[in-house]
């Protein structure tokens, strides 16, 4: 059933309960609760007319009290207006009793309450108070009372209409807000505006609207970010598997090759012996750049931040990679030289830095920057701009047939998480022909 529904209802029976009840009232109960309310006013005043000690205007109280006074004796009484039997005499003038009577409607259609008690020792009061100048309007009324029920029926049903609607129609709204939120649509707000506590329901069904919606972003957020990472875990382990499967193959052949004699003289032999020590330092060098990454990006690395000059870090790198590129011609400009950091993670980041662009420069000219806490490195280079933003990305190449004579792919990688941990900005862009790395220190951890 509808909540209008039942708002109707409920208010239509209790308008109905209402009226009948006061219709039974007036039947039933009405006429002996008014009597008993002029006995007791009777009571009072006879009270104080017996009262010798209190002296009363007769006609003053007659007035006041809108009843008939009179002294008489017992003898006199009209056996008609005062049915009184002996007991009832012999209570009054013996134990001083107080006797009410309503006189007989078919002998007198002016019906009256009478109270009669003793006066004195021969003299009865009598009392008369008029009965039917109150029960006539309410015998009237009873009359037309139930056209005036079914008036104030169809009334009270047209106000129930209007309450139902008042009440309902906020709560249904919400109703309908609610049950877009539960389907996870937060398109839809409560706007009922009112200072009672459906206003302030539906003010607080806003607000769990507002930080359900901002939750379930979080939680939409999280859900694509473990998805990413899962996609990041699968393609992880793919690489390493692809990293560590040419190698230990070349190895486990060259091996093979050996135990079965095929290198019959020792220039062969030594062949053979130096690929596997190449290959096995390779797989040396890539797990121990794996690791490092790994225990970087966990935050296991301690840094030991000094002052230091860069210059004395990019002379011996560049110094080592000539014995390995001799071809290569570096070019640097020292416009400032100190840097802030730590200075064996420094000597990491420019020796991943410069081995990039030896083994990916396109001519023989590498250029070098550097100003105070700032570095930049520029080389030939064809890769396509688009391509930029994974040069960060683990085991990324440049060259789509993944030479294995060209690194792993982990090195600009160890870079961004060590710049990142030391508060480094850092960066790469195309310039015509030129591809630029550079990093500029900012607050240091």
């Amino acid at each position: 059933m509808k909540i209008k529904t039942k708002i109707l209802l409920f208010t239509s029976l209790i308008i109905t309960i209402v009226l009948v009840s006061i219709l039974f009232f007036n039947r039933f109960i009405f006429e002996k609760y008014y009597l008993n309310v002029k006995k007791k006013n009777l009571l009072t005043v006879a009270e104080k007319l017996v009262n010798p000690s209190i002296y009363i205007d007769f006609a003053k109280a007659e007035e006041e009290n809108n009843i008939k006074i009179f002294l008489t004796k017992y003898e006199f009484l009209d056996e008609y207006n005062f049915p009184l039997n002996k007991k009832e005499i012999n209570d009054i003038l013996v134990n001083k009793n107080v006797v009410y009577k309503i006189t007989n409607e078919d002998f007198s259609p002016d019906r009256k309450l009478l109270l009669v008690t003793r006066y004195d020792k021969e003299l009865l009061l009598v009392m008369v108070a008029s009965l039917s100048s109150v029960i006539e309007p309410v015998e009237a009324i009873n009359g037309i009372y139930v056209q005036i029920i079914l008036i104030a029926l169809v009334l009270g049903c047209f106000l129930s209409l209007i309450l139902s609607k008042i009440l309902s129609n906020p709560i249904i709204s919400m109703m309908n807000t609610a049950k877009k939120v539960a389907e996870m649509d937060f398109s839809e707000n409560f706007n009922f505006q009112s200072n009672d506590e459906i206003g302030e329901l539906g003010r607080n069904l806003n607000i769990m609207e507002m930080n359900l919606k901002r939750n379930f972003e979080i939680l939409k957020k999280d859900i694509e970010l473990e998805k990413e990472n899962e996609k990041m875990r699968k393609e992880f382990i793919s690489n390493v598997s692809h990293e560590l499967k040419t190698p230990i193959a070349i190895i486990n052949n060259y091996a093979e090759g050996l135990k079965e004699g095929i290198a019959d003289d020792e220039e062969s032999r030594n062949f053979y012996l130096d690929t596997i020590l190449e290959e096995t330092t390779n797989m040396n060098n890539f797990v121990n750049s794996l690791l490092f990454l790994s225990r970087s990006e966990r935050n296991f690395l301690e840094f030991n931040i000094t002052t230091f000059d860069i210059r004395e870090i990019i002379k011996t790198e560049i110094q080592r990679l000539q014995k390995i590129y001799s071809n290569k011609k570096f070019k640097t400009t020292f416009k400032g030289h100190r840097f802030t950091g730590d200075k064996e993670k420094f000597s990491i980041i420019i020796k991943n830095f410069l081995e990039n662009a030896c083994k990916y420069s396109e001519d023989d000219n590498i250029e070098i920057f550097t100003d105070t806490n700032s570095f930049v490195i520029k080389n030939k280079s064809s890769l396509p701009e688009e391509n930029i933003k994974n040069l960060w990305i683990p085991f990324y190449r440049a060259d789509t047939a993944r030479e294995r004579k060209n690194g792993t792919g982990l090195g600009l990688a160890i870079v961004k998480d060590l710049l990142e941990k030391q508060k480094f900005d850092f960066g790469v862009y195309k310039e015509g022909e030129l591809i630029i790395f550079w990093f500029k220190g900012g607050e240091n951890c």
